[in-house]
């Protein structure tokens, strides 16, 4: 139910909010790629039941790309919601990896991947 209610605000923020970047937009495009690339590996190694550390620091990694890509974008009140709701997302997934394996959760991780992958085009693109 939460994470219906974000992707709602978050397709919402993607369809009505038009928002100007400053910055290197080649930049911003290799950080969404480059998250999009993660989110998806992270989905691919859950949902092949992978229980190692490699899952955890592709985490780690999605989240130090976030912080790039903050970096790089134009803040606005939009931009900073979409960012705190890509955060929110990352930390759910966080918590998933960490548990057992289980067909709801693979679910809700592929769910958080496509929330991220796109969440982090739309900043690019914006």
């Amino acid at each position: 139910m939460f994470l219906k209610f974000f992707s709602i605000i978050l397709l919402t923020l993607l369809v009505t909010v038009t928002i100007s970047l400053a910055g290197n937009t080649k930049q911003l495009n290799s950080l969404a790629g480059e998250q999009q690339m993660l989110s998806k590996k992270i989905a691919n190694e859950y949902s092949k039941k992978s229980k190692n550390l490699n899952i955890l620091n592709t985490v780690k990694a999605l989240e130090i790309g976030q912080n790039r890509l903050k970096k790089v974008a134009v803040h606005n009140a939009e931009i900073n919601n979409l960012f705190h709701f890509l955060t929110i997302c990352i930390d759910e997934m966080k918590v998933l990896v960490k548990k057992p394996y289980s067909t709801k959760n693979a679910k809700k991780i592929v769910e958080l991947a496509v929330s991220i992958s796109e969440g982090s085009r739309y900043i690019a693109k914006a």
